[in-house]
């Protein structure tokens, strides 16, 4: 759609609907009100950031685009690492207020788009007449970026769903206070703390990535390398993570996982977005926008049964995913 009437209408519709559904959310009484609002906004703002990313496309030479999506990806981050904490805050006028206020900030930003935001995109009689046409990427040139970028989220969602239970499982941390191993001693520290600073600090070191490394390195080495190397950071961050017997160190190998993941979204992106032509970027990034989500669908689910049979089974196989990515990008760069 925002191939055909524009960027804006589509960004403005998801950020509009994404403060709708939060309304809905903190006015529920009943759990299937929490579910139609949660579908509502996915149906509403799903739009937001394939929409932004053809923004970008329209916006930047293809050369720049790496670069300014993984800002993109970077500024995501950040609110990631502070919504948390301003949820917590408001969460003393009641635990509706963060909705509230989230749907409020959704709508104020809505009209801040409207009004400052620039349409990139032009949109002609002819264009809207033009039938949507699907087009299957796996018979496409790109086809192996979507299957990567699925791949990708399938990891880091499954990590995400089970990094708690793995630190409760292994070091038998709770929310009641016990001792995590630290270096050559100990500390004592509750479950919800530690995870608290455990994923701020990978949020932070995301952020850095995405928003410095990633184009240094695609200005270096380019986007397939750059992948490449996110690719093999992160199989040998799952395996470290499991030899990890401490805290620091843990610590660090998140943070690593957290940094090779960085690296590869805002490269795909760009990739797929350079192989398509001006006419069907944002067709192309809704799509890819789909097998991203296709795999936070299923990352959770898979790393739970994996983690049932084994705790350190779901690292296991993410690094051997992440591992055959790589072995891929080296396979299809020398097919081109």
């Amino acid at each position: 759609m925002s191939d055909r009437i524009g960027r804006k209408p589509i960004f403005l519709i998801g950020m509009f609907g994404y403060g709708l559904s939060f309304l809905v959310y903190g006015v529920a009484t009943q759990l299937w009100m929490l579910f139609l609002a949660r579908a509502l906004g996915g149906l509403l703002a799903g739009g937001i950031y394939p929409a932004s990313l053809a923004y970008i496309a329209d916006m930047t030479e293809p050369h720049e685009r790496g670069k300014i999506m993984g800002l993109l990806r970077a500024s995501s981050g950040l609110g990631m690492i502070f919504g948390p904490s301003i949820a917590g805050v408001l969460s003393v006028w009641g635990l509706t207020a963060p909705f509230f206020v989230t749907a409020a900030a959704a709508i104020a930003f809505g009209v801040l788009g409207y009004l400052l935001l620039k349409e990139s995109r032009s949109v002609s009689s002819t264009r809207l007449r033009h039938k949507i046409r699907m087009v299957d990427p796996l018979r496409t040139r790109t086809g192996i970026l979507f299957i990567l970028t699925m791949l990708v989220t399938f990891i880091a969602s499954g990590f995400q769903g089970t990094f708690a239970y793995y630190i409760l499982g292994r070091f038998g941390i709770s929310e009641i206070p016990a001792q995590m191993p630290l270096l050559g001693g100990s500390m004592m520290v509750t479950g919800p703390a530690l995870m608290a600073v455990l994923f701020t600090v990978m949020g932070l070191a995301g952020v850095l990535c995405q928003g410095a490394l990633v184009g240094i390195l695609i200005r270096y080495v380019g986007e397939r390398k750059t992948i490449l190397a996110g690719l093999v950071m992160s199989a040998a961050s799952f395996f470290l993570l499991i030899l990890s017997p401490e805290l620091v160190s843990l610590m660090f190998f998140a943070s690593t996982l957290s940094i090779g993941t960085g690296l590869v979204t805002p490269c795909l992106n760009s990739l797929v977005s350079r192989h398509t032509d001006e006419e069907h970027q944002g067709a192309a990034m809704g799509v890819l926008g789909s097998y991203g989500s296709l795999g936070r669908i299923a990352g959770p689910p898979a790393g739970g049964l994996a983690y049932d049979i084994n705790i350190f089974l779901p690292y296991i196989i993410s690094g051997i995913l992440s591992a055959a990515g790589a072995v891929a990008v080296v396979l299809t760069g020398k097919r081109r």
